[in-house]
């Protein structure tokens, strides 16, 4: 079982939608992947149309609660979805102090999910703060999306040391599996800006790149992700692809 953390800490980057479709994809090929939305944004959860603020989900998870897994309607993908409680998981991690605060999540997968998935795709919020910790604490990867603009790299030096310490503080395991750009476009400026990333992050950025498209923007408004919605478009054969160099990295 392999848990990936889906993390950037700039917002509109193609976060919930690749974790969603990555997902999606996963499972089309045969393989069981549970999804964590860990945004109280709920994003993952309505992609899937399991939002239920009735139903206990990641907010209770991390406050100790026993929450079963949600089956979702795509062929092999099930989720514990977020809600708007989420927004005050971060406070009341902190105030607690009877009960390990970074560690909540891990416990959880480690209890629960032994050789039951493949597969865990965390979809964290875009912040550093606690959910995120207990993201990178239970993971053995993270994955950082990328939108191609003047500011792409700005916070990832934070981002970085965050793994880092991270890594260094709870979890031995964790690797940065690598960095991918979304919303990718065939201009010259950001043929340039790919160049200088691939100068700056060598072998961590991904040679499959999501390109910009309509279908992405059309699924969303359907709540498909864009593989079911129309598996030939640009950015279906994109996600394809990354997931089979994702695959070969964790070999």
């Amino acid at each position: 079982m392999k848990v990936i953390s889906f993390l950037n800490i700039k917002g509109g980057v193609g976060k919930t939608v690749s974790t969603v479709n990555i997902a999606a994809e996963l499972g089309k090929q045969g393989k069981k992947v549970l999804v964590i939305d860990l945004d109280p944004q709920s994003n993952s959860t309505k992609y899937f149309r399991m939002y239920d603020p009735n139903i206990n989900g990641a907010y209770e998870l991390l406050s100790g609660m026993d929450v079963p897994v949600q089956l979702t309607t795509y062929e092999g993908v099930w989720i514990i979805p977020a809600n708007i409680k989420l927004i005050v998981s971060e406070a009341e991690i902190l105030a607690d102090t009877k009960r390990a605060r970074e560690t909540r999540l891990k416990k959880w997968i480690n209890s629960k999910t032994q050789d039951t998935f493949d597969y865990i795709l965390i979809d964290c919020p875009p912040s550093l703060g606690m959910i995120s910790t207990n993201a990178l604490t239970a993971s053995d990867y993270v994955l950082v999306p990328l939108k191609i603009d003047a500011f792409s790299l700005d916070g990832f030096e934070y981002l970085l040391s965050s793994i880092d310490s991270v890594k260094e503080e709870f979890n031995s395991k964790l690797k940065l599996l690598g960095v991918f750009v979304t919303m990718d476009r065939a201009t010259t400026i950001n043929r340039e800006i790919k160049e200088e990333l691939r100068s700056e992050l060598g072998d961590l950025l991904f040679k499959q790149c999501i390109r910009e498209n309509v279908d992405v923007i059309k699924s969303t408004f359907e709540s498909i992700p864009v593989v079911y919605f129309n598996k030939r478009a640009n950015a279906s054969m994109d996600y394809k692809r990354l997931v089979e160099e994702m695959q070969c990295r964790l070999i």
